[in-house]
């Protein structure tokens, strides 16, 4: 055995009669396949299992493991039949195998579970039977094919977890089931995906060589631990190459950045003990800490780019292992905090972490910025949090957003990223990854091109957070070393620069858009989506159709407001108001000529509706201003006027060289102060402090007449 010492086991059976509830668990996760007779594919059939997924409420369909023919959706009820969903189910059906399988040889060797091990044994034997027959299949794009499943990634993580428990029962098998395994499934396999190998950077060459490596370490195979581990595109390759410069795994969403961590750690843990082990390298230590910086109020994983909810859902577990081989306070943190509201009796706490975690003391507080290339978070009092993307494009699960927001506040996502849906549905390439459903400016209703989202100044005075940033798409690009598939329109961007610029506040925070470039005769749409209900907006008129290009095709109820004058507000303000149970958004805008729609669209998952905001201009120069605030109804009422609204009035003024945004605060009697900021191109400090004014006034003056391709 390669993954655990002697030692190591007989502390994991020590540790059990402390522990017997993890125990327990292991044994109810495979109570169900270890009772049942087999069931395993004769044929290679097994297809994608995000296919299986209702194509018209896009959340997953309800497995059921004695139902391959009726694949019923949580939602809507219906019953879905026939191809994809019968494949996929067969491919969930080996998911819980293998994963089955390794746990049931973990029972065998923790508690000596014979029945355990013996069944296990009988699942590769019968897999080992029909392997070199299974038909190579899938068309999935951008993926090699699969035997069992349907792609390459699949097959590499069917064939990896059975490694591992190949590696754990090696023992107790004869030398024919050895011999078995290892010639119809193991090395099979590990060829198959040799074959198949893509030479890119990605989270599938990480989960492949992860694969490869730990099969070439169990047999001896030297060729193949050192093209998985040491060639280019191996693991080391991977490890170094993968990693922005933020520490964020390439491709730009946490999902993936735990994807790709949760198969480096899977090769780690199984080598730990030998030569080929690199868990000390620095890069793992900086992406397991990048979380700390990033995590939202309520210890939730920012929704960037291609992560879904089934992807955050237990990538905390992961730090078991990290923290007992590399420590640190910021993964401590993590794992205190999961902690707080469940027992720490998982597989990876009991396998793979320190017996007793220590006290901590840190939290994640105060703003992160990330210069350059990156995203920044602004956090406040109220639980207020902005992520703001100015990133590098990142390839295939990344979205068409540079410059994108979201924000939140009072424990609820305000204006969230809304992530994405599994990929064989519908609406993940219809509407979630496209730039029309995240909150930036899109150019005639496109998806952006790659272009690098850069930070090109900040600044902090008096409790004032000013950030800055750009993306330039008349500037060279260099797209990533890794195949995607294209989904934008160049031409609709090729003369464009954008740059956004934000002013964080303690109880509001204010943006200004510039837009520079707008190919004759199209438009520039500001985009924001909120979440609740609309509680005010001013009139306006239907619009029967706002557009069939997709994600636009998919939003409903638009109305073009009729911009006026209101009583609230001076001139050239247009205000919406949004109610999430007891929190409620003001939105102020600037009204300079711009369209201004407001409308419903899909949330996610899709069955139910966020609310949209879009502002349109035409070219060849547009510039969109706002100031959004949150309050809660349980807040003290101490603003005037008997508003919670922690502002009393909001007025826009633009001009030759700039616009001008004056924000009065309404909390309450006290007199604050007057921050000027002349310049934000230059951020400068100039600042005076007027103590006769009546309320606290916030001006933001902003050139934009410089502002050039």
């Amino acid at each position: 055995m390669i993954q655990f010492t002697q030692k190591e086991i007989e502390h994991l059976r020590k540790k059990k009669n402390e522990c017997p509830q993890a125990i327990l668990r292991l044994e109810e996760e495979v109570k169900d396949i270890l009772e049942e007779p087999l069931l395993i594919p004769k044929t290679g059939i097994g297809n994608w299992s995000l296919y299986y997924y209702c194509p018209d409420c896009s959340v997953k369909l309800d497995f059921n493991r004695h139902s391959p023919k009726a694949h019923r959706c949580p939602v809507c009820g219906k019953i879905w039949t026939g191809s994809p969903y019968d494949e996929s189910w067969w491919w969930i059906v080996s998911m819980e195998n293998y994963e089955a399988a390794f746990r049931m040889a973990l029972l065998y060797q923790i508690a000596e579970r014979k029945d355990c091990a013996d069944k296990a044994i009988e699942m590769m034997l019968a897999y080992a039977s029909y392997y070199k027959d299974y038909e190579v299949h899938g068309d999935i794009p951008y993926n090699g094919p699969g035997k069992a499943g349907a792609q390459t990634l699949d097959e590499a993580n069917f064939l990896r977890s059975f490694a591992l428990t190949y590696d754990l029962l090696e023992s107790c098998m004869s030398t024919q089931e050895k011999e078995k395994i290892r010639d119809g499934l193991l090395l099979p396999g590990a060829e198959f995906l040799m074959e198949h190998r893509h030479m890119q950077l990605h989270n599938h060459e990480v989960i492949i060589n992860s694969a490869i490596a730990i099969i070439g370490l169990i047999f001896g195979r030297e060729e193949l631990v050192k093209e998985a581990v040491y060639e280019k595109y191996g693991l080391l390759y991977q490890l170094e190459h993968g990693m922005l410069s933020n520490h964020m795994w390439f491709e730009g969403a946490f999902g993936y950045h735990f994807y790709a961590l949760t198969s480096f750690f899977a090769y780690e843990k199984f080598a730990l003990h030998t030569p080929h082990s690199h868990i000390h390298h620095p890069n793992y230590k900086a992406m397991m800490e990048l979380l700390f910086s990033y995590l939202e109020p309520g210890f939730r994983v920012p929704m960037l780019n291609d992560t879904n909810y089934g992807h955050t859902s237990s990538i905390y577990y992961l730090y078991e292992f990290a923290y007992r081989e590399i420590g640190g306070d910021k993964l401590l943190y993590v794992l205190k905090e999961l902690y707080k509201d469940e027992a720490r009796d998982n597989l990876e706490a009991f396998i793979y972490g320190v017996d007793i975690l220590p006290t901590c003391d840190i939290v994640p507080t105060g703003n992160h910025i990330e210069e350059g290339s990156g995203n920044s978070i602004l956090r406040g009092k109220d639980e207020r949090y902005l992520l703001f993307k100015h990133d590098c494009y990142g390839g295939e699960h990344d979205h068409y957003d540079r410059l994108d927001i979201s924000y939140e506040a009072f424990g609820k996502r305000i204006a969230p990223d809304l992530g994405t849906t599994g990929y064989g549905a519908l609406m993940h390439y219809d509407y979630y990854k496209n730039t029309g459903s995240h909150n930036t400016v899109n150019i005639e209703g496109n998806n952006q091109a790659p272009a690098n989202g850069v930070l090109i100044k900040w600044e902090e005075n008096d409790g004032i957070v000013c950030l800055e940033a750009k993306a330039d798409w008349t500037a060279p690009y260099k797209m990533p070393d890794s195949f995607t598939i294209v989904q934008w329109d160049e031409d609709a961007y090729r003369t464009v620069t954008m740059k956004r610029m934000i002013l964080w506040a303690q109880e509001w925070f204010a943006e200004v858009f510039f837009v520079d470039g707008i190919p004759q005769g199209k438009t520039a749409d500001w985009v924001m989506h909120f979440s609740g209900s609309v509680v005010s907006e001013p009139r306006g008129k239907e619009v029967v159709s706002f557009s069939d290009k997709k994600p636009y095709k998919h939003l409903h109820s638009m109305i073009q407001l009729q911009t006026e004058t209101t009583k609230e507000n001076e001139k050239n303000v247009v205000q919406t108001i949004y109610r999430d149970d007891d929190v409620l958004t003001w939105v102020y805008g600037m009204d300079n000529g711009q369209n201004v729609f407001v409308g419903k669209g899909p949330d996610n998952p899709s069955i139910s509706d966020i609310n949209y905001r879009i502002e349109r201009a035409n070219g060849p120069k547009a510039v969109f201003a706002h100031v959004i605030a949150s309050a809660s109804e349980k807040q003290i009422q101490t603003y005037q006027k008997d508003t919670i609204c922690p502002i009393e009035k909001v007025t826009f003024e633009q001009h030759e060289d700039g616009v001008t945004i004056c924000v009065v605060q309404a909390d309450g009697k006290k007199i604050e102060r007057i921050i000027s900021l002349i310049d934000t191109t230059e951020f400068s400090s100039k600042g005076r402090t007027d103590k006769t004014s009546k309320f606290p006034l916030i001006l933001l003056s902003i050139s934009y007449a410089t502002f050039s391709r």
